[in-house]
């Protein structure tokens, strides 16, 4: 994935562990998936807040079948000795790929009267990793032998006050940035130039009916544009499915000049769509 964003076009596949600790069907759509020519599956951290199988256990097992990942790291379910614990442990099991974030607000998910933590920021948490990558912990003290991360951060591309804090983000030490999912191309033209010290994915996501969108678009902290709200209003599944498929492939062959890389959210199963996306990213 890292030489994939630094050095041509890469595409990166959104994957959810399961919720229990089976891992056969995770492990059966993931080796078919791979077949598309991805660069790496992004294994998520607990999303909504929702209880499944830690991240670094479904990432160690891509790996161990050759198969590389971005994993998510969030911040607010882990202490500080946790996060530092966590980090060490992940690069132990192969991980190299991190995605730096917050997390989701665990009042949406299963446990919605547990606690969240808060005893590191966002970008202090970037720091650390960065840190960790010079040989020392959070405290100064030595770690050896010093890790190797490839740190990533998100933004919103529709709120400026996000922007600020993605450039707070770049001079933390983030390598790279994901954008929020992109619905129309000029509604990230000009942030594209404003970020453009790092390597920077837009995520893209399409839909196979009514039902799916509708669950997406109720998605806290997803912030769907209202044309394209309006185009998809009281549409068949089939006309949902290849107009959203569209937009997307536009997006992706319009920008991808321009950007360093794509990330499919995870609802997207289609692998015969996802081909289509790799191979219009990928192509001259």
């Amino acid at each position: 994935m890292r030489e994939a964003l630094e050095k041509s076009k890469g595409v990166i596949l959104e994957v959810l562990t399961p919720r229990g600790s089976n891992l056969r069907k995770f492990l059966e759509f993931t080796e078919k998936m791979w077949e598309t020519g991805i660069d790496a599956f992004s294994v998520t951290d607990m999303p909504l807040g929702k209880v499944r199988m830690a991240p670094w256990a479904g990432a160690h097992f891509l790996l161990e079948r050759n198969m590389d990942v971005l994993m998510h790291f969030t911040r607010t379910t882990r202490n500080m000795i946790r996060i530092q614990s966590d980090l060490l442990g992940s690069y132990a099991l192969g991980v190299k790929n991190l995605l730096i974030l917050s997390g989701d607000d665990p009042k949406h998910g299963d446990y919605p009267n547990t606690t969240r933590v808060n005893d590191i920021s966002i970008t202090d948490l970037i720091k650390l990793a960065k840190s960790l990558n010079d040989g020392k912990d959070l405290g100064g003290r030595t770690i050896k032998p010093s890790t190797d991360f490839y740190v990533g951060a998100v933004f919103n591309h529709r709120d400026n006050t996000d922007l600020v804090k993605a450039k707070e983000k770049i001079r933390a030490g983030a390598d790279f940035l994901i954008s929020q999912p992109v619905f129309d191309v000029k509604e990230v033209e000009n942030v594209i130039y404003e970020l453009n010290e790092v390597k920077l994915v837009l995520s893209v996501v399409f839909f196979k009916s009514e039902k799916q969108f509708k669950i997406f678009s109720q998605v806290p902290g997803v912030n769907i544009p209202r044309k394209y709200l309006e185009d998809l209003e009281n549409k068949s599944d089939e006309y949902i499915r290849d107009y959203t498929l569209s937009k997307v492939l536009e997006i992706v062959d319009t920008l991808k000049s321009k950007v360093d890389g794509f990330y499919v959210v995870g609802i997207v199963r289609d692998i015969e769509s996802v081909r289509r996306l790799v191979e219009i990213a990928k192509g001259g």
